[in-house]
């Protein structure tokens, strides 16, 4: 019963995720097969969470999940009917035959890894427990949560996109089951590896380089093994992995006559601030980063539209928030410029516990030495549009997130660096892998050619030859 549960939930999320990625690039673009799983994953968790979240007004119980399985299994159904996103298909090298099943094999340890070991403290107390919490109440999260002063260390301020992807496969299953719930955080790694895979393909043209690069994700220990990794229940991963896609696909829109990608990459970008709080600053990074390259390559005023479905989102969530008197969180005194000016002297000390936790070979192995050769080797590439946007997502939540601890309300400001900074570090660290893809396969700029000047003999050559020819004549 509960594989039967299980497949439900997951088909109906891959069933709304593949209609909307139909309708957004209909007989616009060829995706590969990787590219159409994972967003599917990522657009299925988006709509269902928000439909979820947006029904609840009204609905609750088997009329809740009714409803938003119709809209599923509509969407499903459009993108069936209509023309499907043809595939990208080539011939595959022993090098990239090697490498498969190397990918395959550790989405496999990923999967077990989950499987063997409990969700982590913000996997349990910040979404698990509301998921609960809504499917006790019909599929609703009571009113009486946000203002509880007993359940403030569950975050309820935090956004509804992970708590309710499990509440749909509870609502399926008919129960809360966690063991079930662990495999929404693996599914976000396939998604990951997927889009590494892909995009690195795309900007390098080469396959192997590629899957190559999705199979390395797995030996970073902060992804894999860690606090906060892929396979603990946190929402870091699973955010890098939306913001993956936006850059990535910004990154694609930044070639002319690519405009499809600048549709993937709105709605990528619109679900960033519904996965998590922190969401918010990457919307903010890769939302400067659109207008940059609208600008850059002197797109329509109506690009603009892009940014509309995140606002909304924003918007909606605060105000949800404020009529439910929802608490707030007290890690970070109010950001006003008084409040900078007397913990500005924490700067330096920041800075140091950031180059420390580059170095912390334990938790990220060799990933942000090579990052910055990467990033040496990016510099004289930065006329393209797509590398400078690439290059500010990667360095800008980074100074943001530092920035933040300036902020910080604890005693002692480092041991909040210490608690959270490695997973603010993960939710970039996909599109390192896409900024060392770009080093790896940068080719050097075309030269125009020189035009050589003729000189006096052969302007003399050049009329003899015409008289010639008009004496024939």
């Amino acid at each position: 019963m509960n594989a039967l549960g299980l497949f439900g939930a997951f088909a109906t999320l891959f069933a709304a995720g593949y209609g909307l990625l139909v309708l957004l690039i209909h007989r616009s673009a060829r995706l590969s097969l990787a590219e159409q799983i994972a967003f599917s994953w990522l657009f299925g968790t988006g709509a269902v969470s928000l439909l979820l979240w947006a029904f609840g007004f009204f609905a609750d119980g088997l009329l809740l999940q009714g409803l938003v399985s119709f809209v599923c299994i509509s969407l499903g159904m459009v993108g069936w009917n209509l023309k499907k996103p043809s595939q990208i298909r080539s011939k595959a090298r022993w090098f990239e035959v090697v490498l498969t099943p190397v990918i395959a094999i550790e989405i496999a340890i990923v999967f077990y890894l989950s499987f063997v070991h409990t969700l982590g403290w913000d996997g349990l107390l910040n979404w698990e427990i509301k998921a609960r919490y809504a499917f006790a109440n019909g599929g609703v999260l009571p009113a009486a949560y946000f203002s509880d002063t007993g359940r403030a260390f569950s975050h309820p301020e935090y956004p509804l996109a992970i708590p309710f992807t499990e509440l749909w496969l509870y609502l399926w299953l008919g129960e809360p089951n966690q063991f079930c719930a662990k495999t929404i955080f693996p599914a976000f790694y396939v998604a990951g590896t997927f889009l590494v895979a892909a995009f690195t393909a795309r900007l390098s043209r080469r396959t192997w380089l590629g899957l190559l690069m999705a199979a390395l994700l797995f030996f970073v220990p902060q992804i894999t093994v860690e606090v906060g990794c892929a396979s603990a229940g946190y929402a870091d991963f699973p955010l890098s992995v939306f913001y993956l896609a936006a850059a990535g696909c910004l990154f694609c829109a930044s070639e002319r006559g690519n405009d499809v990608f600048f549709r993937l990459y709105a709605a990528c970008l619109a679900l960033l601030p519904w996965v998590k709080r922190d969401g918010l600053i990457l919307w903010i990074v890769a939302a400067a980063c659109g207008v940059f390259v609208i600008l850059w390559r002197r797109k329509s005023p109506l690009s603009l539209v892009a940014f509309l479905p995140g606002i909304v989102i924003i918007c909606a969530w605060r105000l949800y928030l404020n009529a439910m008197h929802a608490l707030q969180a007290v890690d970070f005194l109010p950001f006003n410029l008084e409040t900078f000016r007397t913990h500005v002297d924490r700067a330096t000390p920041l800075l140091s516990a950031l180059l420390a936790e580059f170095c912390n070979l334990p938790t990220w192995s060799l990933f942000w030495f090579i990052v910055a050769v990467a990033f040496l080797y990016a510099l004289p590439r930065m006329r393209d549009p797509g590398v400078v946007a690439l290059l500010l997502a990667l360095i800008a939540p980074i100074v943001l997130y530092l920035s933040l601890y300036l902020f910080s309300s604890w005693p002692n400001y480092l041991d909040h660096v210490g608690l959270s900074i490695s997973r603010l570090l993960m939710q970039v660290t996909p599109v390192g892998f896409l900024l060392i893809a770009l080093a790896i396969s940068r080719r050097p700029e075309r030269r125009p050619q020189r035009v050589q000047m003729p000189n006096r003999a052969t302007c003399a050559i050049a009329r003899s030859e015409r008289t010639a020819v008009v004496e024939l004549a």
